[in-house]
């Protein structure tokens, strides 16, 4: 029979980071890869500098473009930079980047099956039977790190019920080391337009009830971008409370987006998924028997962080013009350190508490 000590299902960032270090600590890992690797993957790219002590060593000669600089506009009209001293993030291609992340973890010692979707799953004694389309496995723990439409945390009971929806094209263009960013397009959410090598990302991200194609496509031609190819899109689940968080159950442990663990204000969802892959780890090796109760007190920065990201959501979003104002008169900086690692969502916060009643004040209450 084939026994493992851990099976993850989804070969993702949040997949590979569990195998990876599951595989560091001595576990018998077997990662379910849906796909044959590489395989295509939705995603900006565009992973923040405070992942780098996350990655496997060798990640950097992936990174396509080191973002030094970032724009932020306004409806489409009006903007500002503001360059950094150091890279604040690093664009990516998914494709290369999650192939590089499984070998990683099969050079730890994980067993990696492509091609093989998982189908359910059930208490068999003391470990769980695992059927797939590739056979049956049983193991001790499992792990669900397979995206939003997680099978793994349907089967556990769950339903996403918080998410945005991007779209995303690719084009010729150029922007090299700078990003971006527009808000005042969608209620909640923003526009984006991203290097991706020597050509462009374009995209929109929101969780509005809006006709997102022609959106988007309306933005586009409004910062001179002519040629529109064709339109992808996927859904991004986040948390903002305690109480969205898919954590699992008994000795199943959810990761990345299959636990909603992704940014609520700006949708980033690798930077969580690593960590959330290392804290599994720790939580399955801690306890064993019981580890879904340590998975959440290990867990409670990472959460802290989504709540904290959500407060500033909700207002940034709600008044956007203050948020733009703030960001021109200094905030943008101020997150740039969150970026690099320097600070956290609560911090970046409460510091801007006082400058946001400020604004609210000058555009809402003194005009």
């Amino acid at each position: 029979m084939n026994f493992y000590d851990l099976v993850v299902v989804g070969g993702g960032p949040a997949g590979s980071s569990t195998a990876f270090h599951a595989s560091k600590r001595g576990l018998k890992v077997l990662i379910l890869e849906k796909k044959k690797v590489p395989r295509f993957k939705l995603c900006a790219g565009c992973i923040s500098e405070r992942i780098s002590p996350y990655l496997p060593a060798g990640w950097e000669k992936l990174v396509l473009n080191r973002i030094s600089s970032g724009v932020l506009g306004y409806a489409g009209t009006e903007s500002f930079e503001v360059p950094a001293e150091e890279p604040i993030a690093y664009i990516i291609d998914r494709v290369e980047f999650d192939t590089f992340l499984l070998e990683k973890a099969q050079q730890e010692g994980a067993h990696l099956l492509q091609e093989c979707e998982f189908f359910y799953l059930e208490k068999e004694g003391a470990r769980y039977r695992i059927s797939t389309s590739k056979g049956v496995f049983y193991a001790d723990h499992l792990v669900g790190s397979d995206g939003f439409y997680s099978k793994v945390a349907t089967l556990l009971g769950y339903k996403k019920k918080k998410f945005f929806k991007a779209l995303e094209f690719f084009t010729e263009g150029a922007l090299f080391h700078k990003v971006l960013i527009d808000i005042g397009i969608v209620k909640r959410g923003y526009a984006w337009i991203f290097p991706k090598g020597n050509n462009l990302s374009v995209g929109i991200v929101c969780n509005g009830d809006y006709e997102l194609t022609k959106t988007l496509k309306d933005y586009a031609e409004k910062r001179g971008i002519k040629n529109i190819t064709k339109i992808y899109g996927w859904y991004i689940p986040y948390a903002e409370s305690n109480e969205d968080v898919f954590y699992g159950k008994e000795r199943i442990l959810l990761t990345g987006d299959a636990a909603n663990l992704t940014d609520p204000l700006l949708g980033e969802g690798i930077y969580y998924a690593f960590w959330s892959g290392k804290v599994a780890v720790d939580a399955l090796v801690l306890s064993p028997s019981h580890p879904t109760g340590n998975y959440k007190t290990l867990l409670k920065d990472l959460v802290s962080e989504l709540v904290y990201a959500g407060k500033i959501a909700r207002l940034g979003y709600r008044f956007q013009k203050v948020a733009y104002r703030m960001a021109k008169k200094g905030a943008l900086r101020t997150y740039y350190g969150l970026l690099k690692g320097n600070m956290s969502y609560k911090e970046l916060f409460l510091k801007g508490w006082l400058d946001f009643l400020k604004e609210f004040a000058y555009n809402y209450v003194w005009r």
